[in-house]
């Protein structure tokens, strides 16, 4: 009898044991698939909002600068960043994440500064945010290509890698044309 009260008590407490463990595991496994779903949706956003911006600022671009180099960059932006937002907005529907077109109250502010400036001034405040924005991009996109969860967010993100340091190679070299008139 002593053996048979041993014995459910042992398994009791092991049975105990398993379950909160179990539970354990589950509640960790839960956190980190929130913490990876929550990474994936912030790069989609965070992608977005800064392709958005520079969709706009493009626009600016073609419409304010007397510059043909700069003319033609904006126009490339607006082209291949309508281009992969296209395919983060297809990636972000399928999974259910909510999108907008809207810019951030920074990205808008920013957009305004240049709005108002005309000529040079314009060129050169266009060309800072570019080198600036296009740099955050390609810290953005090679997290999510190294880091992310999402195998096709990954894909997405290192797939527009390229295009991004192309920008971003194409605007220092506009930068440097330009430091070079004023001298």
């Amino acid at each position: 009898m002593k053996n048979l009260i041993l014995s459910a008590a042992l398994l009791l407490a092991t049975t105990t044991a398993f379950a909160q463990k179990t539970d354990t595991t589950k509640t960790q496994s839960t956190k980190s698939t929130q913490t990876a779903n929550d990474q994936d949706r912030m790069f989609v956003m965070k992608a977005l909002e800064g392709g958005n911006a520079e969709i706009k600022k493009g626009a600016l671009a073609r419409s304010k600068s007397k510059n043909p180099e700069i003319v033609k960059y904006g126009d490339m932006m607006e082209n291949d960043h309508h281009s992969v937002n296209n395919k983060l907005k297809q990636a972000a529907e399928q999974k259910g994440y909510k999108v907008s077109d809207q810019l951030t109250a920074e990205a808008q502010k920013m957009h305004s500064t240049l709005d108002k400036m005309e000529g040079e001034a314009f060129d050169r405040e266009f060309v800072r945010q570019m080198i600036s924005d296009h740099r955050q991009a390609i810290e953005l996109f090679k997290q999510q290509a190294t880091n992310g969860t999402d195998q096709e967010l990954k894909n997405l993100a290192a797939g527009a890698l390229p295009t991004l340091e192309t920008h971003l190679k194409e605007i220092e070299r506009l930068h440097g044309n330009m430091t070079n008139k004023t001298r």
